[in-house]
């Protein structure tokens, strides 16, 4: 296995999409039938996103015998099995299944390409606009305290890790919008838009652009947030979707095409990134005077 395939995440996805591919022609209720199991547990042994489910070493075992898989195949998917089952460090921390698998996903990939519309992306974040964006979005009686302090924490524990490992690369546009809504106040938007100036600096791991107001109509405007999540190493390339409710993966080549044209065309139509820097040092400016 290659280094990000043995993260734990990417491994799941890689073993989800080999079980699939080696059932081939045979229908779900028949493999079942030979594992005298449900086919609804083959479903979720073949998801490699949030609702799916590793496979115990004997269900595994017995796959590969009615899969007819060869000995060397065998093995390496017995060994991609127990590296899904690698616990990450944000496992434990009381956030749901979808989070985590971004969280693993996002780890383990060479490139992150995201949109966002409304807010300054995750991992660019400092704690005090985390917190005011965190309380915003977790209305009185919706989120408890002790919770609302386990988002900003993991949330700042991400950029933590991406700092100390400098991949992967992100590749962020923001809307002008995002930049000049006083998220905190007027001091916590100058401290936060100041970091982004810093972070931009590091042209290895962060490529950034702003949408301007002017740009217009553009390819994004009914949607809020994406991310493209590339791990080139495991052949994995998958959309991220964030919603109040719920959260959406979306690995089909047709969807993953889709939101890379979509993010090509943002890319045409925002400032290039001396032009989206200089928009920022003109907002920190006028948040100073």
């Amino acid at each position: 296995m290659t280094g990000k395939t043995q993260a734990p995440t990417v491994a799941r996805w890689v073993l989800a999409r080999e079980l699939r591919r080696l059932r081939g022609d045979r229908s779900a209720t028949q493999v079942a039938k030979a594992l005298r199991s449900q086919p609804s547990s083959l479903a979720r042994w073949e998801s490699g996103g949030p609702d799916g489910q590793v496979p115990g070493v004997a269900r595994l075992e017995k796959l590969m015998e009615v899969y007819e898989a060869a000995p060397e195949e065998a093995a390496r998917l017995l060994s991609l099995r127990e590296t899904a089952r690698t616990p990450g460090w944000w496992q434990g921390r009381e956030i749901g299944k979808p989070y985590g698998t971004f969280i693993g996903l996002e780890a383990a990939a060479s490139d992150i390409c995201a949109y966002e519309a409304q807010i300054i992306p995750g991992l660019l974040q400092i704690e005090d606009y985390t917190h005011a964006v965190t309380r915003a979005c977790s209305a009185p009686g919706r989120a408890p305290a002790d919770e609302i302090a386990n988002r900003i924490a993991i949330r700042m524990r991400r950029q933590e890790e991406w700092i100390a490992r400098r991949t992967p690369h992100l590749w962020a546009i923001v809307t002008e919008g995002a930049l000049r809504s006083l998220v905190g106040g007027s001091d916590v938007m100058r401290a936060q838009l100041q970091h982004v100036l810093e972070l931009s600096e590091e042209q290895d791991m962060l490529t950034l652009q702003v949408l301007p107001f002017t740009a217009g109509a553009h390819a994004a405007m009914e949607i809020l947030a994406f991310a493209l999540i590339d791990v080139p190493d495991a052949g994995l390339s998958t959309v991220y979707l964030e919603g109040p409710t719920a959260d959406i993966f979306m690995d089909d080549p047709q969807d993953v095409t889709t939101y890379r044209r979509s993010f090509e065309h943002l890319r045409k139509a925002a400032l290039n990134s001396p032009d989206s820097r200089a928009l920022i040092t003109e907002i920190v400016e006028g948040l100073s005077a």
